[in-house]
């Protein structure tokens, strides 16, 4: 999808296409892992609330309301993504409305995770799936991205990025 129509504006989507970014040596047998990297629709709309019309389908043909603050926003998740990526950035597991578990993260360097303050910070949700290995070792979706109000103190256990990619290439799982 390269465009959308809201409202009679033509939104431009490029900034959602999958690209990959590799880590050099991380992969089997010391060759690069390729991570694929998928932005969802979620990531330029929010839910429906009860009795409001939407004005667009997500991938799994569910009805969304565009949010302009997300599309603003969505346009630098490609650079976060792969900074997080290549900066074997700190994420947790977190549960969504659905009861779903995902990996959350935020825009931190690793070095900058012990002084963040608690409050309002944009979250990034993804998950990681085994690739077909052709254009890529490792599929990471961004599920979502949204403004959260978020507790640092109820966060018991970090993971990091390199970590979860290769665990994910290695046993060939989802996770989480």
């Amino acid at each position: 999808m390269q465009e959308i129509e809201i409202d009679g504006v033509l939104r431009d989507l490029w900034h959602l296409e999958r690209f990959v970014v590799a880590l050099a040596g991380k992969g089997r047998d010391g060759a690069d892992l390729r991570v694929a990297v998928h932005l969802g629709l979620h990531t330029i709309s929010r839910a429906c609330q009860p009795g409001e019309a939407s004005n667009l389908r997500d991938e799994n043909g569910q009805p969304r309301v565009f949010c302009e603050d997300r599309y603003a926003f969505s346009f630098g998740l490609r650079d976060i993504a792969t900074r997080m990526i290549q900066q074997k950035y700190f994420c947790w597991e977190s549960s969504d409305r659905n009861r779903a578990i995902n990996y959350a993260v935020l825009d931190a360097a690793p070095g900058r995770v012990r002084q963040l303050q608690d409050g309002e910070h944009q979250v990034i949700y993804f998950y990681l799936y085994p690739s077909d290995g052709e254009r890529a070792d490792v599929d990471l979706y961004v599920t979502s991205c949204h403004m959260r109000h978020m507790r640092f103190g109820n966060i018991k256990r970090r993971f990091d990025t390199h970590m979860l990619l290769r665990k994910c290439l290695f046993e060939q799982k989802r996770l989480p």
